[in-house]
C-alpha cells in the first residue's frame, strides 16, 4: 500500500516508525516545516493519506486527499471547528472512501477490557463514567518550546478542550454513543502559561439513558494523570495509566472488597498505536468502513461545543 504521511511532528514520527515496524515501506512524508520533507506530493499516487499536520489544517488537507480518492486517517481532533467539514464528509461519501479519525485509547488493552466488561453487563446498570487527564504543557514535548506548539495557540486549534478529545471520545464510546440530554462545559485560562487558550476544563454530561459523564482535563498537572472510573449497580471499575490495572471495587455483606480483573504491560501504550494502524489499514484494504468515521468524529466534535 502506498502511504502519504502529512505532518512530521511527534505523532507523525510515531506513526511513521510504527508503519515501518508493521512492514510498510512505501511511505512518503510531506512536512512544510521540515527541510527534509518539503517536496509537495501528488495525492493521486497514494492509497491512504495520514493527516498529522496542525489541527487547523486538517479540513483543507483532508479535502485535497479525498478529491484524489485517498482513504483517510486523520489524527485527533478532526478539526478546530466545523467549518469546511461538511465538504470533506460529502467528498468522502461520494467516493466511498474508508475514513478513520484517530482514537488510540480505544485500542489500549486495559480500555478494551473495560469495554468488553460493559458489553457483558458486568456492572449491571451503569450510573456514571468519570475520566481525568492532566499534564503540564511545557513537559509534553521537552525539546520543543511549548509556546510554539499548536496546543498553545488558538489559531492552530489548541487548548485543552480539543487536545483532550480522546477522553470525550472514550466517554461517548463507553456509553454506546447515547444521545446527550444536557451538558455543561466549563473552561478557563487559570495559569500563567504563555498561551492564548484554555488550560483547564471540566465537562459534565447527562445522557438520555441517565448515565452521568464527567471529564476533567488540564495542562497544569506536573505529575501526569490519566484515569477512568465507572460506577455501576454491582460495583466500580477503576483504571489509571501508571498502574495499568483494571480493578473491580465492590462490597459483600457490608465488607468492601477489591479484585484485579486485568494487568497490563509497559508496552501497552506503544502497542495501542500499532493496533490502531493495523485496524485502519486492514479496513482500507478490504474497503470496510471503520468504527470511527468522519461522521462519527464530527458528531463528537459537535457535542464538545461550549
Amino acid at each position: 500500500m502506498k502511504i502519504l504521511l502529512i505532518g512530521f511532528g511527534s505523532i507523525g514520527q510515531r506513526h511513521y516508525e510504527n508503519l515501518r515496524k508493521l512492514g510498510y515501506k512505501d511511505i512518503a512524508v510531506y512536512d512544510p516545516n521540515n527541510a527534509r520533507f518539503k517536496e509537495h506530493q501528488d495525492f493521486k499516487r497514494f492509497e491512504a493519506v495520514f493527516v498529522c499536520n496542525p489541527t487547523h489544517m486538517h479540513a483543507a488537507t483532508a479535502l485535497k486527499a479525498a478529491r484524489a480518492g485517498c482513504n483517510l486517517f486523520i489524527e485527533k481532533p478532526l478539526s478546530h471547528s466545523s467549518s469546511g467539514l461538511q465538504e470533506v464528509l460529502a467528498e468522502a461519501k461520494k467516493r466511498k472512501l474508508v475514513t478513520f479519525v484517530a482514537c488510540n485509547l480505544r485500542f489500549h488493552p486495559a480500555i478494551k477490557k473495560v469495554k468488553s466488561l460493559l458489553e457483558r453487563k458486568f456492572l449491571g446498570k451503569v450510573y456514571a463514567i468519570y475520566l481525568e487527564y492532566g499534564r503540564y504543557l511545557p513537559y509534553q514535548r521537552p525539546f520543543v518550546d511549548y509556546q510554539k506548539t499548536y496546543a498553545a495557540r488558538k489559531s492552530m486549534g489548541g487548548g485543552i478542550l480539543l487536545d483532550d478529545v480522546h477522553d470525550f471520545d472514550l466517554l461517548f464510546w463507553l456509553n454506546n454513543f447515547e444521545g446527550v440530554r444536557k451538558s455543561d462545559i466549563l473552561c478557563a485560562k487559570a495559569s500563567n502559561l504563555d498561551i492564548d487558550v484554555e488550560d483547564i476544563c471540566n465537562a459534565h454530561f447527562l445522557f438520555r439513558n441517565n448515565v452521568v459523564g464527567n471529564i476533567r482535563c488540564d495542562y497544569l498537572q506536573q505529575h501526569k494523570k490519566r484515569s477512568l472510573k465507572i460506577i455501576g449497580e454491582k460495583g466500580n471499575l477503576e483504571w489509571n495509566f501508571r498502574e495499568n490495572i483494571v480493578w473491580f471495587e465492590y462490597a459483600r455483606n457490608g465488607q468492601e472488597k477489591k479484585r484485579r480483573l486485568f494487568t497490563g504491560s509497559k508496552e501497552d501504550e506503544e502497542i495501542m498505536y500499532r493496533y490502531e494502524l493495523k485496524y485502519f489499514l486492514s479496513c482500507a484494504r478490504s474497503k470496510k468502513q471503520t468504527f470511527n468515521t468522519l461522521e462519527t468524529a464530527y458528531k463528537t466534535l459537535l457535542q464538545m461545543k461550549r
